[in-house]
């Protein structure tokens, strides 16, 4: 995983190595929890090793890191890409691209070890795809619709 940094998204850094800890990954997620930054990305292992297809967790003091190995899958039997996550209430909210089976899903967590699969509870449009959740004041939320 590559990166560049900005502040002001006219000028932009070098493209540099973000994170590399001996697989192949895509779609990483930042998020600051309270200081500490949460890395939620996907495992993009192929052949000729263990196919792995699902997202996993990395740490950091700094959003640029550097990131800690990445945790045991937080995904079940079937391949996704995409996460997006946010804390609502003291409760991680994962949202994910199920892409072969053409369904979004949702992980829930009050502590990033512990994960409920609540995606029979998730309603998304159809043909839903990659995505990002974001906080947004009400004003802007209000007038979409």
């Amino acid at each position: 995983m590559y990166c560049t940094t900005t502040r002001d998204f006219v000028t932009f850094s070098e493209t540099r190595l973000f994170y590399d800890h001996g697989f192949n990954i895509i779609d990483a997620c930042v998020v600051n929890d309270g200081g500490h930054f949460v890395m939620f990305l996907k495992d993009e292992t192929n052949k000729p090793f263990t196919l792995q297809k699902n997202i996993k967790l990395a740490f950091a003091d700094r959003a640029t890191g550097p990131y800690t190995d990445a945790s045991a899958p937080i995904t079940g039997d079937y391949w996704c890409e995409g996460p997006s996550a946010i804390k609502i209430d003291g409760i991680w909210h994962v949202y994910f691209d199920r892409y072969r089976d053409n369904v979004y899903g949702l992980l829930t967590s009050p502590d990033l070890k512990t994960w409920t699969d609540r995606t029979d509870k998730l309603q998304m449009p159809g043909g839903t795809r990659h995505g990002t959740i974001f906080r947004a004041p009400d004003e802007v939320f209000d007038g979409i619709g």
